[in-house]
Order: structure tokens, then C-alpha cells, then sequence
């Protein structure tokens, strides 16, 4: 699998990386048997996957947990992308947001113990925090790059002016927006950006969470987060994009491929991604 320098960094990700919220299971997917889960780990890399994308969130700890047992003895061979700033409450589980200096030493700590390292390569900040300044995380970040545990610093779901800002503070090497087919709002001003910055960008959702995989119709339902608040799942919108899909599908049969593969491609071919991170959960799917 061919790869592409992530920004200004020295990181070099497969085009595909792996995305692990899924196989992380709940609370928001469906359980994923272990055996399973590393055995299909384990084969995307060796089918050319050198980048894994993971957050302590995925799973509660567990998604983490999975690529470390994984990839444990290749360790040095691959990236390990995940990220902070998204907590839960124990034992309910309930998840918030915290990019506060403290909460992020606590955070890597957890990050490096899970996944069986002694450095991240690439720490990303999940969700904006607004509650805290700027200043506070990316110094926090910064000082963690400088005592080595972490290698680069990205950011996930951010704007272009938060980027900007959060840039006086440290250096960022990459950002991880949503991009698919049916969601192409980054290419008005993020997009653009980034490519004249020297940004890398690490799509997540390429398949708009299933949608483009051409497997649902508009009898389906959704028992998992896609069903409570997934914006493409909701009753007054879904129709409409099964509609779209019905006619990527369409267009997918007419050039002789899957409407799966020409999704991911078409994302790997926009001019400044680097890596589109897609999802699996059994090797079958890989």
C-alpha cells in the first residue's frame, strides 16, 4: 500500500489507516469478540495498514487496549494515532469533555499504559473543549512532545480559526475532519487551508458511518448511536440520502466496482488528504 508524509512531520501513513471506534464496541457499537478484533487488526497490517487510529474513548478504554495487544511486536513498524479531551464518568459511563492541563497528563498516562508504549506518534485532541483556553492544552501538548512521550500533536474536529489559534501555542501537524461523499462542507475553507499550510488531513467516516458501503435501504433501522443521534440516520433526512446512495450505487455498478471502494477512493483522491481512516471489525471486512 503506497503512503503520504503527514504535513511537515517525519510520519509517513498508509493512504488506508485503520479506524478503531467500532471494534472498540460499546457503548456506542455492537459487541466485537477479542479474538476477532486482534486477529483483524493484526491482518490490516499486514495487508499494508501502517497507521491506527484509536481514541481512549472508543470503547472505554478497550479500542486501545486491542491495538496494544495487537501490534504490541511491530510496535516501531506502525503509527499510533489516538487522542484526549473525551472522559467518562465511572461506572455509568458518561462521556465529557475535558482538555484541561491536568486531565490530559492523566490521559496519556492511560493512552501509553493501553496501548503497551512508550510514545504516542500522533496525539490529537478530539472535540474542542471551550471550557478551557487554548493556551492551556497546546502548552500542556507541547511539553508532553518535548519529554517524549508524544511525537507529533493533530487536531480533530476543529475549525479553521480554532487551528489558528491553537497554533500560537504549538506546532500542529494535522487535523481529522469528517469527509464523505454525502458531507463535503471541509472543502469550502478547511481543506484549502490545509493544503496551503502544509497540513495533514486524516478524513474519519469515508463511508458516512455504513451508509456507503450500499448495505442499507429506507427499511432499515438503527439500534446503535447511528439510531439516537447519527445525523445522517435521522427520520426527516435519511430518505434523502438513501437516495443519493441509490445513485452512487448506480454509478459504482456502471464503472465495474463496489460503491464501498469507490467512496473510500474518492476520498483518497482529494487533493490534500492524506490517509482516510476507515473501520472494520472482522477480517471478512478488511
Amino acid at each position: 500500500m503506497t503512503s503520504r508524509q503527514l504535513g511537515t512531520s517525519d510520519l509517513h501513513p498508509s493512504v488506508i489507516s485503520f479506524g478503531t471506534w467500532g471494534i472498540g464496541g460499546p457503548p456506542h457499537w455492537s459487541p466485537v469478540d477479542e479474538k476477532a478484533a486482534v486477529a483483524t487488526l493484526r491482518r490490516a497490517y499486514d495487508l499494508g495498514v501502517t497507521c491506527f487510529d484509536t481514541a481512549p474513548v472508543y470503547g472505554l478504554g478497550r479500542a486501545e487496549t486491542l491495538v496494544g495487544k495487537a501490534l504490541k511486536d511491530v510496535r516501531h513498524q506502525v503509527i499510533f494515532a489516538t487522542k484526549l479531551g473525551l472522559r467518562w464518568k465511572e461506572p455509568e459511563g458518561n462521556i465529557y469533555r475535558d482538555c484541561s492541563g491536568a486531565s490530559i497528563r492523566f490521559e496519556i498516562e492511560q493512552s501509553l499504559r493501553r496501548l503497551q508504549t512508550g510514545y504516542i506518534d500522533l496525539y490529537q485532541v478530539h472535540w474542542p473543549d471551550h471550557s478551557v483556553s487554548l493556551e492551556e492544552t497546546f502548552t500542556t501538548l507541547r511539553a508532553l512532545k518535548d519529554e517524549g512521550k508524544i511525537r507529533y500533536i493533530g487536531v480533530s474536529n476543529y475549525s479553521v480559526e480554532l487551528i489558528r489559534e491553537a497554533r500560537q501555542f504549538a506546532e500542529i501537524v494535522s487535523v481529522q475532519p469528517r469527509y464523505n461523499l454525502l458531507d463535503r462542507r471541509i472543502e469550502k475553507d478547511l481543506l484549502p487551508f490545509c493544503r496551503k499550510e502544509r497540513l495533514g488531513v486524516l478524513p474519519y467516516s469515508p463511508l458516512a458511518s455504513g451508509l456507503l458501503t450500499g448495505k442499507y435501504n429506507r427499511e432499515s433501522t438503527f439500534s446503535d448511536w447511528r439510531g439516537q443521534f447519527g445525523d445522517f440516520f435521522k427520520p426527516d433526512v435519511y430518505e434523502r440520502y438513501i437516495i443519493l446512495v441509490e445513485s452512487l450505487q448506480q454509478l459504482a455498478e456502471e464503472i465495474g466496482t463496489t460503491l464501498t471502494m469507490l467512496s473510500i477512493a474518492w476520498v483518497i483522491a482529494r487533493e490534500g488528504v492524506t490517509s482516510a481512516i476507515v473501520g472494520a471489525n472482522m477480517v471478512e471486512h478488511l
